[in-house]
Formats: C-alpha cells, structure tokens, sequence
C-alpha cells in the first residue's frame, strides 16, 4: 500500500500541471480553416492571457469578413472570445486608422472624467472600430464600468475586457 501513495502523489502533481497548462494554441486550428475557405490575406493571433483570438488582415467583401470569424468562432469555441479587426479592402482601409484614434482619445477622456477610473493602469488597443481593454484595477464593479463605458462609445464594434482585478495592497 505505501508503493501506491508515492503513485498516487505523482498523479495528482501531473494532474495539476496539466491544469495549470493554458491549452493549445487555437491559431494553429484556425489558420487551416481560413486557407481551406480561401482566406489567405486573414491571420490569427491568440492572446493567450486574454484568451483573445485576434482576426486581422484584409478581405474582398464583408462576407469573407464573416466568413472569417465564423470559421474562427467554431474552433476557438468556449476556450476563449474571437475579435474580428479585419478590413474590408477599399471600405474601410483608409478611414479605419483615423476612426481607431478617435475612439481611443474618447475612450482616455470617459476614464479621465472618472473620479476613481482615472488613477488606474488602463490601456485601449484598438484595431478597426475593436476594443481590447489591458491594465489593472481594483474590483469587478470597475471592471464592469470599464466594460460599459467602452460599450457606449461611439465607432466601438466589438471588445473584449482582458483587465485584470488586483485589490490595493495593505
């Protein structure tokens, strides 16, 4: 019986390490579902500490776009949330780098207008009218906040909130 305890440990500390792996990276999944659907100007690039799959590149027709996310969405599944920042060629190409800018000088002034917002390590990536919203605060409530200021800016299409609660210190 004692030659199974050591056995036994074992296993649970190989259990644990494989729970703390964060999986497979779903861009290798995806890149061969978007060439399949010929998609070849479309990539992928897995956040892996946001859990965020970032579909950037450029299509014909918003079809594609969808297409694209669509192809994306099925195999990120649950694991984590697909952002589509690909760019319609002569739609939105030109105007999508200006738009970007005005969002995130808006979206810097909602935060600056908040009394407690405005002392927190916060950063807006911003890539053809998606959020991705990276930092630090202090409670879920902020983060919530952050999440509905964000919703309600103008130009916003998407976002995902990748902000990371970490109560003050004593």
């Amino acid at each position: 019986m004692t030659r199974s305890v050591p056995a036994l440990c074992l296993a649970a500390v190989v259990g644990v390490a494989a729970g703390c792996n964060t999986g497979p990276n779903p861009s290798e999944q995806v890149l061969p579902g978007l060439k399949a659907a010929n998609l070849n100007d479309v990539t992928v690039e897995w956040d892996s500490s946001a859990r965020i799959a970032h579909l950037k590149g450029t299509v014909d027709k918003s079809a594609d776009r969808q297409r694209a996310e669509d192809i994306a969405t099925a195999t990120v599944g649950t694991t984590g949330k697909v952002l589509n920042e690909v760019t319609i060629k002569g739609l939105n190409e030109t105007t999508a780098g200006s738009l970007d800018g005005q969002i995130k000088s808006q979206l810097k002034k909602m935060l600056d207008n908040d009394p407690i917002l405005r002392d927190r390590n916060i950063d807006f990536e911003i890539n053809n009218g998606v959020v991705t919203v990276k930092g630090d605060i202090r409670t879920a409530d902020e983060k919530n906040k952050i999440s509905e200021l964000v919703r309600a800016a103008p130009g916003v299409k998407d976002m995902a909130n990748a902000l990371e609660i970490k109560p003050p210190k004593p």
